[in-house]
């Protein structure tokens, strides 16, 4: 199980338990970064507080959507839990406001989306493009996000990005999303 997630990202010595694939990769992976800070796994204990941090931004439940990770720039990934799109993975890009739907399911995007199509769903090359302006990798808990959200017509380039605090970075745009009406 994600044996081709850990060769992409060259993890040896995982050990990962024969449970359903969510807790699995969530029992193994809890609160390591891969890629250089590309993509960060949820610590456990962190999920409940980014369930409702989502919420705030997107009107969705607990029911709905089961969060396991985020990528460097502050992107929520979770897996549907609605009966007609169960286990599809949901992109939550908080920079734009925009709420995405796999096409496969938890395990075929982990095992195959995130090692072959890193660019389309991490954008790979922004973040070698930041790391190769000076910008310095993600570390848990933080993100390189959005000085003018792209939503409110900022630009998607290097010099509208800094590194933030994720929980601040995701309240004070909910914030702006409930103010603007722009809440999905």
């Amino acid at each position: 199980m994600f044996q081709k997630f850990l060769e992409h990202f060259e993890v040896k010595n995982i050990i990962i338990r024969d449970i359903d694939s969510y807790q699995s990769f969530l029992t193994a992976f809890s609160g390591i970064q891969f890629g250089n800070g590309l993509f960060t796994v949820f610590r456990e204990e962190d999920i409940d507080a980014w369930q409702e941090n989502v919420k705030d931004a997107f009107q969705i439940t607990k029911e709905e959507v089961a969060l396991f990770g985020y990528d460097w720039q502050g992107n929520c990934y979770g897996i549907a839990k609605e009966e007609k799109i169960v286990d599809k993975v949901v992109l939550f890009e908080i920079g734009t406001g925009d709420v995405l739907l796999s096409e496969g399911c938890f395990e075929d995007n982990i095992d195959n989306e995130a090692p072959y199509n890193a660019e389309a769903c991490l954008a790979g090359q922004f973040y070698k493009k930041w790391l190769d302006n000076g910008g310095k990798p993600s570390k848990y808990g933080r993100c390189i996000g959005y000085k003018v959200p792209l939503f409110l017509g900022g630009k998607d380039e290097i010099t509208n990005l800094e590194d933030s605090d994720m929980d601040v970075y995701w309240s004070i745009l909910s914030q702006i999303m409930n103010q603007t009406g722009l809440k999905r």
